[in-house]
């Protein structure tokens, strides 16, 4: 063969073989999700499901339910919703996160008393890093009247972005 067609061809070999290579050799940098560390959850629950020093207050009467929502504000994420439920029944408010998930827990317990009546709750997560998270709300805890576990029921999911 002819040296003016071996001379390109055997650079281009190189040249394709060399930055092979490097793009082989060069590790991909994994994407590190936010730290969710330093979320500061605010719970509050108003009514008859509130936890002042673990009692629940019996107050009767029903009030107007508001669906469960989820907004963002700024760094923050709002959860909120209000429900009829039965008295003698005391709410408290958990989150877990790992990677770009925040789970909110609303935690039910109590043996529950003949009555129905009306509470207000809301999961304030201040200080979220920017992002965008899939935010599920579950309730779970106890069941009314035999204290055994209840099933754990999503409440609400929701993608949400913090900017």
């Amino acid at each position: 063969m002819n040296n003016k067609i071996i001379l390109p061809l055997v650079l281009v070999v190189l040249i394709v073989g060399i930055v092979g290579i490097y793009f082989w050799k060069t590790p991909t940098q994994p994407t590190t999700p936010p730290n969710l560390q330093n979320i500061i959850l605010l719970p509050s629950v108003k009514g008859c499901a509130e936890t002042d020093k673990g009692m629940a207050t019996k107050a009767f009467g029903e009030g107007t339910e508001q669906e469960p929502k989820i907004e963002v504000s700024g760094n923050e994420i709002i959860y909120s919703r209000a429900i009829n439920h039965l008295c003698c029944r005391k709410a408290e408010i958990e989150k877990e996160t790992k990677d770009s998930v925040i789970n909110i827990y609303e935690v039910w317990s109590g043996i529950g008393c003949k009555c129905i009546c009306f509470s207000e709750i809301e999961a304030k997560l201040q200080n979220v890093p920017l992002g965008t998270y899939v935010v599920n709300v579950y309730e779970k805890g106890t069941q009314p009247g035999n204290e055994g576990p209840m099933e754990q029921k999503l409440i609400i999911s929701q993608n949400v972005v913090v900017q």
